[in-house]
């Protein structure tokens, strides 16, 4: 057994966010305790919640927090991000974090029209001023791009 201490913070209550994260640790069948919750006194603070997972084994436990990171969910203890150059233009390196943008279309003038960078792939590529994303067909030799998911989280949608 493997166990990590996870975080998140946002509205977690009204937008049923912890009600989520739980869930889908029972969906996985592993053991876990809520080891902090603190919940906002008003409805415009925020909550936070710390969880401990128990699973199997470490990649059944980075499995699980791939899947909570969309929810906002990570570890309390974080390891850097790793970024590795571009051997090839056009091609991530093995093992990139690539964010997949849906086909987009809006209703203009009576007809549905496909907005322009949709349906494409996306890296985070390290650049002077800090982390972007980029299309994957503009990546260049020596660009440095985001691998695995370590020193990764995703923050959770704020309600106003």
């Amino acid at each position: 057994m493997t166990s990590a201490l996870l975080e998140m913070h946002g509205h977690l209550i009204d937008s049923l966010l912890l009600a989520k994260v739980i869930d889908r640790i029972q969906g996985s069948g592993y053991d876990y305790v809520v080891a902090d919750l603190c919940i906002g006194a008003r409805k415009q603070d925020i909550s936070t919640a710390q969880i401990t997972v128990w699973a199997p084994t470490a990649e059944d436990l980075e499995v699980l927090l791939g899947e909570l990171r969309v929810h906002g969910v990570h570890r309390v203890v974080e390891e850097e991000a790793r970024f590795v150059p571009v051997t090839q233009a056009g091609q991530a390196p093995a093992g990139a974090f690539l964010r997949h943008i849906p086909v987009s279309q809006v209703l203009h003038q009576g007809h549905w029209q496909s907005v322009a960078g949709s349906n494409t792939d996306w890296a985070t590529v390290l650049a002077d001023d800090g982390p972007r994303l980029a299309p994957l067909h503009e990546l260049q030799v020596g660009d440095q791009v985001l691998v695995g998911q370590k020193g990764v989280r995703a923050l959770a949608a704020l309600k106003p």
